[in-house]
């Protein structure tokens, strides 16, 4: 990946609406600067009292208010400190460069937390959305490996955690299981790089915290 931060992508809007239905499902990866296991995990106070995260979310299959999101990606970049359910978090959100407008829209809100269900929690914990854009976003995976990128903004490249008897290490019934997915497999960022200045986020670090899984989330809300 070429040097430098590159143009700031132009801010999207989000849509306004209370709650909408979605499906949702496919593979989550989150990588944050705590070590091991990120202490938000089973909720505690994150390593160092402040946590950067990158969660991203590649979408098998999705319908948001009755519009096809198959294939589309979301990744969300996280700042807080202290404990993640008293703290206000400062959050961006990229969508992946294929999407439309009202794609990009739809996945925004939904995993900001707007439209419920599954993901509300993140609306609880929502301090201010800093931006939503649109990027460039690749995510390649092979066997225990995953490598993320978002434009010349985000870098990481991740490998599972294999216990003794040669199988991933997983997580299971853990505070964010609901948010994220369940179980979820351990394992190390070698690298993650996150360049902001402009929005106060810019780490080179090695050796933290990595997790993947499956998601599913389904939402469908009361009859008005």
């Amino acid at each position: 990946m070429s040097g430098g931060h590159g143009p700031a992508p132009a801010p999207l809007p989000v849509e306004e609406k209370l709650e909408a239905a979605y499906r949702l499902s496919g593979d989550f990866l989150e990588v944050c600067d705590c070590f091991t296991i990120c202490p938000c995990w089973l909720g505690r106070v994150p390593d160092e009292d402040a946590c950067t995260g990158v969660f991203a979310w590649v979408i098998d299959e999705g319908v948001i208010d009755k519009v096809d999101v198959k294939g589309r990606m979301v990744v969300s970049i996280s700042t807080h400190e202290g404990h993640r359910e008293l703290a206000r978090q400062r959050v961006v959100i990229f969508v992946d460069d294929g999407a439309t407008d009202q794609q990009a829209g739809l996945l925004a809100s939904t995993f900001a937390g707007a439209y419920g269900g599954p993901l509300g929690e993140l609306s609880v914990l929502l301090g201010d959305l800093l931006s939503v854009e649109k990027a460039p976003i690749s995510v390649e995976s092979e066997g225990r490996r995953a490598r993320l990128t978002v434009g010349r903004v985000i870098d990481l490249d991740t490998a599972l955690t294999v216990g003794p008897n040669g199988e991933t290490t997983t997580l299971a019934n853990a505070r964010l299981s609901s948010v994220l997915g369940n179980p979820a497999h351990v394992g190390l960022a070698s690298r993650l790089k996150v360049g902001m200045p402009g929005k106060g986020i810019d780490i080179d670090l090695r050796g933290r915290s990595a997790m993947r899984g499956r998601f599913d989330y389904r939402h469908k809300p009361p009859a008005a």
